[in-house]
């Protein structure tokens, strides 16, 4: 109670000198100077947008609420809490974030009101990693704030119930992500791992959504692979139609006969026919495509996509309702 009152008095006395600006928000930067010392945080603030405030030898930080200590705070480069910020409305300056120029004001008081470490997952060796969600994404670090992998998702607008689950192992990603950090010689040289699960509106009709969901994985500066599946759903309902459905044929032979109709070698098709997975088969437009990952071909080791030019031959092979239309 008495550093509350201490407080208020603190505001108090500034308000007097007419200087006032309460904002509240999300730190979404932090900016240091050549020593490591905080100097200004950029915040998203309820009201304003992007604001930044500027650190001065008097201002004051004091943990309102939440885990988030004031040293974290200001020394760790992980954290970004939520702050209520008082700060000189009449200080105001603009200077560049991300391109783009922003307002700032030299901020007297901050009150850590909260952080986004609440989450937690547990290693199989036991080690802790703080779950962040930052931004539309979910940034899994280590207890020193190194950041191990970040994890993002995004579903095409169109979908208001269906909820895709990942088509990746989270778990072991960020088992490999955790044993290429220990390998890497220098710490700070450690590149993060990257996961993301974009699913695209690509055709639809009037009963039918055709997706295609693809999943980009980051390993390295230089290494990215992807892959992608197809989906149909229900317009109405949004309950995915198995992709044997959609065709006249027997499951069996859909492989066979879409790729009948595609140009490539006997080789190449016999590799294909082989490999062949309904979930590669992915509707663009009016027509099809057949997606074929890394090292699912026993002719290459790369991903391939075939093009299916005749449409309608492709048509000729689907049940009248599933026939796309190019949504362009």
């Amino acid at each position: 109670m008495k550093r509350l009152i201490v407080l208020l008095l603190f505001v108090l006395a500034l308000s007097g000198c007419g200087r006032e600006m309460w904002l509240k928000g999300e730190v979404i930067g932090r900016e240091t100077d050549e020593n490591g010392n905080l100097t200004a945080i950029v915040t998203e603030t309820e009201s304003h947008g992007t604001v930044r405030f500027l650190f001065a030898e008097d201002t004051v930080v004091d943990q309102l609420n939440g885990e988030i200590t004031v040293e974290d705070f200001l020394t760790n480069d992980a954290v970004y809490p939520v702050v209520s910020v008082y700060a000189d409305a009449n200080t105001k300056t603009f200077g560049s974030y991300e391109g783009e120029e922003i307002p700032g004001y030299t901020v007297l008081l901050i009150h850590l009101e909260g952080g986004y470490k609440s989450n937690t997952k547990v290693l199989a060796d036991g080690t802790t990693l703080h779950i962040v969600e930052k931004e539309g994404e979910n940034r899994y670090e280590l207890e020193d704030g190194t950041l191990l992998l970040t994890e993002s998702q995004s579903t095409a607008s169109v979908l208001q119930k269906l909820k895709l689950e990942p088509l990746y192992d989270l778990s072991e990603l960020l088992e490999q992500a955790y044993a290429a950090y220990k390998e890497t010689e220098n710490p700070s040289d450690f590149y993060p791992y990257a996961v993301s699960q974009t699913t695209s509106l690509t055709a639809s009709n009037e009963k039918l959504y055709y997706l295609e969901t693809e999943v980009r994985l980051s390993t390295d500066i230089n290494n990215t692979t992807s892959n992608s599946v197809g989906l149909a759903v229900d317009r109405e309902t949004e309950i995915p139609i198995p992709t044997a459905e959609l065709f006249t044929c027997p499951e069996n032979e859909i492989g066979t006969k879409l790729l009948a109709l595609a140009d490539l070698s006997d080789a190449e098709r016999a590799a294909m026919e082989s490999a062949f997975q309904l979930e590669y088969v992915i509707f663009v437009g009016d027509s099809i495509r057949i997606k074929f990952p890394e090292n699912s071909l026993s002719t290459q080791s790369e991903g391939y996509v075939v093009y299916l030019e005749d449409t309608e031959g492709v048509h000729a092979l689907l049940r009248d309702w599933a026939i796309s239309k190019d949504i362009g």
